[in-house]
């Protein structure tokens, strides 16, 4: 099961959860709306507005055979996450916001 999380811009991002919870692990993939040309730039920024991580992206990981493996993080803290992906040498962008629970209990 996957959600598409609360997502603008050309570059669409999907999360492979129905829902994320404090410690999990959250895997994303992305979809390009448009014909995008890699690489890309991928930045998650915590709740608390630390950047979790920063990579360059040789190739759309997008769920399909033969993708590149979905990025993935942890969540530490309960909140909303941000999500920017864009063209390293483009104009398309792509955001999004994840929301994580706290653990039940």
């Amino acid at each position: 099961m996957s959600i598409v999380v609360e997502s603008t811009g050309v570059i669409e991002t999907v999360a492979l959860a129905t829902s994320a919870k404090v410690g999990d692990t959250v895997k994303l993939i992305f979809r390009a709306l448009d014909d995008c040309e890699p690489p890309y730039t991928c930045r998650i920024i915590s709740p608390g507005g630390k950047v979790l991580l920063e990579r360059v992206l040789r190739d759309l990981p997008d769920g399909k055979p033969q993708s590149a493996p979905a990025l993935q993080f942890t969540a530490g803290a309960a909140g909303e996450y941000r999500v920017e992906i864009w063209m390293l040498y483009g104009s398309a962008r792509g955001q999004a916001t994840l929301k994580v629970d706290e653990v039940a209990g």
